[in-house]
């Protein structure tokens, strides 16, 4: 016998559904290593701006992690949207973080720091934002 108090969701008089305890956790989960991945990309950033060695591999590594960190987190928004019939804007938004991680990455090899620097703050900003909408919005959007 099934009762609606045992379901992880539940329907809204807007047709949403409250948000999945397991889709909620999971975007917040990839959305703070996101930023936690973004302050070691920081940190490493500023020891290449002081000249130290070796830790340019450190900052490539961390490059890689965050573009996989950062297909986790479009993957955990779209799974919320679809089981929340929530907003598609944070979806979007963690798709556009995820390409400008790609293209920042891409400035990093090729271009100056003048178009790399930018790119880093819009990646954060981005970031930063998704993650504070999982831990504050995320449960009333949805």
């Amino acid at each position: 016998m099934s009762s609606s108090s045992t379901r992880t969701s539940t329907t809204r008089a807007s047709g949403r559904t409250a948000a999945p305890t397991g889709a909620l956790r999971l975007l917040q989960a990839t959305t703070a290593l996101s930023v936690l991945v973004l302050l070691a990309q920081y940190l490493t950033a500023g020891q290449l701006l002081t000249g130290s060695e070796g830790v340019e591999e450190l900052h490539a590594g961390g490059a890689v992690a965050l573009h996989v960190v950062q297909g986790l987190v479009v993957v955990a928004a779209f799974l919320l949207q679809r089981a929340t019939r929530g907003p598609a804007w944070p979806t979007g938004l963690a798709v556009l973080s995820f390409l400008i991680g790609f293209a920042q990455a891409w400035t990093g090899d090729h271009t100056s720091l003048a178009i790399h620097v930018p790119g880093a703050v819009i990646t954060t900003v981005v970031t930063v934002w998704l993650a504070a909408w999982a831990f504050t919005g995320a449960r009333r959007a949805a």
